[in-house]
C-alpha cells in the first residue's frame, strides 16, 4: 500500500494512475471529500485533517511507502511533521519527498527542514529535488484571456522547467523500488528556456499573439501577498524570482531519461497536451 499526499495536485494527478497502472494498492488523504470523489474508485480515501495525528497515523497504518508533496505555505509545518513522526511509528519503509535544491532562505530552507526531518525520523528516504515546474504556467490562463499578456517576473533569466508527469514517473520507481532509497535526484527539464521563449512557443501552439509584460519580483511578491500569499511563502518566492533574474537558476540535465529510460517532455509538447487549460 502506498499513500499518496496531494493526490488531486498536479504531479498527484500524473502519479496516480501511473501507479495504478503498476498495479499498486493506492491510499489518499484529504480534508475534502469532494476533491477525491472523482479518482479510480481503487484508490481508498481517509477523509480527516493531517494536522491531527490520529488522521496522520490512520492514513499511514499498513503503509509501505508514502508520497509527501508538503505543506510548504504552512509556516508551522504541522501536517507533515505529523505525516514524518506516525510513518517512523508505523514502520513505514520509505518515504519520496518532492524537494528543492535549497537557498538556505524561504521555500528552499523549508525543503531543508522538512529533509532532516525525515533523516531523522529513521524511514528510508528519497529526495526529489525538482526545478520550475512547467505546470506554473497553466496560471498564465487567466492574463492571456483578459489582457491576451503574461505578466512575469522572471527577466531574461533562462530555466528548464519538468512536467509533472515527469516528476511522477521517477516518483513511481522510487515508491517501489528499494534501489533508490538514500538518493537525491535533481529532476530537471533538459532544454533551458527564457519566459520569452516559453510565450513565444506557447503563442505558436495557442494560434495566437500573447504579450510578455515584465515586472520586477517585488511587485509580482506584493500581487501575491494581496491575493492571500503567506510572508514566507511570498519571500521564498521573490528570492526564486531573483535568483532565475540574475541567472543563477539555469540548470538543465537528463536524470529524467537516465532513470526512466525515455526523454523528459520538452515544453512545447507540455503546451499541446494542455491546450485547452490555457485558453
Amino acid at each position: 500500500m502506498i499513500l499518496v499526499t496531494g493526490a488531486t495536485g498536479n504531479i498527484g494527478r500524473e502519479l496516480v494512475p501511473q501507479l495504478l497502472a503498476k498495479g499498486e494498492g493506492l491510499r489518499v488523504v484529504t480534508r475534502d471529500a469532494a476533491k477525491v470523489a472523482a479518482l479510480d474508485p481503487r484508490v481508498e480515501r481517509i477523509i480527516g485533517d493531517l494536522r491531527d495525528g490520529a488522521t496522520a497515523a490512520r492514513a499511514v497504518a499498513g503503509v509501505d511507502a508514502v508520497f509527501l508533496v508538503g505543506i510548504i505555505a504552512d509556516a508551522s509545518q504541522t501536517a507533515d511533521r505529523a505525516l514524518i513522526a506516525e510513518s517512523a511509528r508505523a514502520g513505514v519503509h520509505r518515504i519520496v519527498k518532492i524537494s528543492a535544491r535549497s537557498t538556505g532562505r524561504g521555500i528552499g530552507q523549508v525543503h531543508l527542514e522538512q529533509e532532516e526531518l525525515i533523516r531523522k525520523s529513521g524511514v528510508a528516504w528519497t529526495f526529489l529535488r525538482c526545478g520550475m515546474f512547467m505546470s506554473n504556467t497553466l496560471g498564465w490562463a487567466g492574463t492571456i484571456a483578459a489582457q491576451g499578456a503574461v505578466f512575469s517576473p522572471f527577466g531574461q533569466g533562462k530555466m528548464a522547467m519538468i512536467a509533472p508527469r515527469d516528476i511522477a514517473a521517477v516518483a513511481t520507481l522510487a515508491l517501489i523500488d528499494a534501489r533508490h532509497q538514500g538518493q537525491i535526484y535533481e529532476l530537471y527539464g533538459a532544454e533551458l528556456l527564457t519566459v520569452a521563449e516559453q510565450v513565444d512557443i506557447l503563442s505558436r501552439v495557442l494560434g495566437k499573439l500573447i504579450n510578455l509584460m515584465d515586472i520586477t519580483p517585488q511587485a509580482a511578491g506584493e500581487r501575491m501577498r494581496a491575493a492571500g500569499g503567506s510572508d514566507q511563502l511570498v519571500e521564498g518566492l521573490v528570492a526564486l524570482w531573483t535568483m532565475v533574474r540574475d541567472g543563477q537558476a539555469a540548470f538543465c540535465n537528463h536524470e529524467v531519461a537516465r532513470l526512466t529510460g525515455r526523454p523528459a517532455q520538452n515544453f512545447e509538447a507540455f503546451c499541446q497536451d494542455h491546450k485547452a487549460a490555457f485558453r
